[in-house]
């Protein structure tokens, strides 16, 4: 789920901004160290080196955490959203075109083929939030006679 994700990402990054603190006390703690003498310019150099590459790993791991953090955000967000629009759609006796709005992106329609009622178009819907949603394989094709002359039909792949 989104929110377990979300949470356990908070958690590393909580955990990986508290050790970024740590090793930056580490090295001011080393400087002074150094400058009164307790720790020699050698051991100064090879430690400060360890917590300056530990310190980088920490920052680009930390703008990673943070980015994936924000993107599952916009995830749930977008997942609300379009849940919302569809309990609309489900409580609604009349199409309309404010909640079409809501819930379609666009809708690509494609050329004519065949002739008279062999006439069949393709038509691709894609809803906003989630994109284009390929149905999958059933036994049988669904028809839908709309008005007088059109008649709806979905047609599997298998058909």
């Amino acid at each position: 789920d989104i929110i377990i994700e979300q949470k356990a990402l908070q958690g590393e990054l909580q955990r990986c901004t508290a050790r970024n603190q740590k090793v930056a006390e580490l090295y001011e703690k080393l400087y002074e160290d150094n400058v009164s003498g307790k720790v020699t310019d050698e051991w100064f150099m090879q430690l400060s080196h360890k917590y300056e590459v530990e310190r980088m790993e920490l920052k680009t791991k930390i703008a990673s955490l943070n980015e994936r953090i924000n993107n599952l955000g916009t995830m749930q967000q977008n997942k609300d959203r379009f849940i919302g629009a569809i309990r609309r759609f489900m409580e609604m006796q009349k199409l309309t075109a404010p909640l079409l709005r809501e819930l379609i992106d666009e809708i690509t329609v494609y050329e004519t083929e065949g002739v008279g009622k062999n006439r069949s178009q393709r038509i691709m819907i894609h809803y906003k939030f989630i994109g284009y949603i390929e149905i999958p394989e059933c036994g049988s094709n669904y028809k839908a006679d709309t008005r007088k002359g059109v008649a709806v039909e979905y047609i599997t792949k298998s058909a």
